[in-house]
């Protein structure tokens, strides 16, 4: 009970941060790229957190930021998931030669360096931070699916499995109504764990100057923190604003996937019950 109390304190505080940057154009009072103030203001009931170093508010530069910045983590998990779930599971349940072919793609994906093929592609391209989080995405899904086929090559030797191919049932029968219910929760703690990922290296390639600068997130205030020279001048809100929202964001991911986990496990052993009852 203990770790789900955990867990569903991770997913309130995540809900929450989620709500307020999504509803920031209704809760900011201000333009995140228009002038509001001077330049370097400190914190004050007009400016909460203060002002950069263009005289723009903090406050909702932090808000609309982080929409982009858990929209692009949340762009990529979902991708990284899903073709993690649907090749690890083809790779596990078929075997034979289309696992050894989708063994090898996944050992070529896992080989490359991801985060410096993401860098050449952000200085040459500059995606916006949707198709960045779907380019991450599409690039990391080599170990979700070497961990489903895992999964999958266990469950596919058990009796139930074995029967309804013995009945004549199709594989896609199969693969929906027997094996996924057991990989489904498998897959959300691997969505879970990859918005984690994927927010912490979005915010890392902003922070490098990297990707579209006309999407405010994160990385690109921690960016313009350093660039403008705000530490240098005691304007630590400028720096410690995206760095605590970071931090909190990523703290309440970790307390999702610790609590949560029990739970995973739990919904697994009750889809094992009814589908060896049926």
């Amino acid at each position: 009970m203990r770790r789900e109390a955990v867990g569903h304190a991770g997913l309130g505080l995540f809900s929450i941060l989620m709500t307020i940057c999504f509803l920031a154009p209704c809760i900011v009072s201000y333009n995140p790229t228009c002038v509001s103030g001077t330049p370097f203001e400190g914190p004050s009931r007009t400016h909460w957190l203060g002002t950069n170093e263009l005289g723009q508010d903090i406050w909702s530069r932090l808000l609309h930021g982080g929409r982009n910045s858990i929209a692009m983590a949340l762009a990529g998990a979902a991708v990284t998931t899903l073709i993690g779930t649907l090749i690890g599971m083809a790779a596990g349940y078929f075997q034979g030669g289309v696992d050894q072919v989708l063994c090898r793609l996944i050992d070529i994906l896992m080989a490359l360096p991801v985060f410096p093929l993401i860098i050449l592609v952000a200085v040459y391209f500059s995606p916006a931070v949707h198709w960045l989080g779907m380019l991450m995405g599409a690039l990391g899904w080599g170990p979700c699916a070497r961990i489903i086929r895992s999964q999958s090559l266990s469950l596919t030797e058990w009796n139930f499995v074995q029967g309804a191919r013995a009945m004549g049932a199709s594989s896609g029968y199969i693969l929906t109504r027997y094996l996924f219910p057991f990989i489904l929760p498998l897959s959300v703690a691997k969505l879970v764990l990859a918005v984690q990922a994927y927010l912490l290296m979005g915010v890392g390639l902003g922070f490098a100057g990297l990707g579209d600068s006309s999407d405010l997130e994160w990385g690109q205030m921690l960016h313009e923190a350093y660039d403008s020279g705000a530490l240098a001048i005691g304007c630590w809100s400028l720096l410690l604003a995206p760095v605590t929202a970071v931090v909190i964001t990523s703290l309440s991911i970790a307390l999702m996937s610790y609590g949560f986990e029990n739970r995973f496990d739990l919904l697994r052993s009750r889809n094992g019950r009814r589908l060896v009852v049926e």
